[in-house]
């Protein structure tokens, strides 16, 4: 099935990618919209992931972590709303997992896109549940100097070569 590699808008973007999703770092605080959007994952890649394939997921800080926070908060989540749709709730997806995070995960915010999944299992099926490591991987550039500055990130993408 091979690997999916998404840039996480905005700062994934200056990075090599097959195509975009967007979980906001601003998300990881306070639950906030339940720590992504229910569009951050694009159907493609939600397809993808049913039929076996893997993502790896590509963003950016200007601080020196190993995550950034929507790589640590929303992303998880996504798994774990993922994994509620082909009903396997027991797993276990990063070792950072917290109640807080199942709470959000099973919550009503979610249910339109777990009904979503479930269609798409009814048409697709599935290969089995996701875990970051397995089947949803990372990649986080720290310290980037263009983290947040939209005009800088253009300015590069702008003066990439294209293939």
């Amino acid at each position: 099935m091979g690997e999916l590699r998404l840039a996480n808008l905005s700062n994934g973007i200056a990075f090599p990618h097959d195509d975009v999703c967007y979980f906001q770092s601003n998300h990881g605080h306070n639950c906030k919209m339940g720590y992504f959007r229910h569009d951050a994952m694009p159907p493609q890649a939600i397809i993808h992931l049913l039929t076996g394939g893997e993502i790896t997921i590509v963003d950016a800080t200007a601080k020196n972590k190993s995550l950034t926070d929507a790589q640590k908060f929303g992303v998880p989540t996504f798994c774990l709303v993922f994994n509620r749709a082909i009903k396997r709730r027991d797993i276990k997806v990063c070792s950072w997992q917290t109640r807080e995070m199942e709470k959000v995960a099973y919550a009503d915010i979610h249910k339109k896109l777990v009904q979503t999944i479930r269609k798409l299992v009814r048409i697709y099926g599935h290969s089995g549940p996701i875990t970051i490591g397995q089947k949803m991987k990372f990649v986080c550039h720290a310290g980037f100097p263009m983290d947040d500055k939209p005009a800088l990130l253009a300015e590069a993408i702008n003066a990439t070569p294209k293939i």
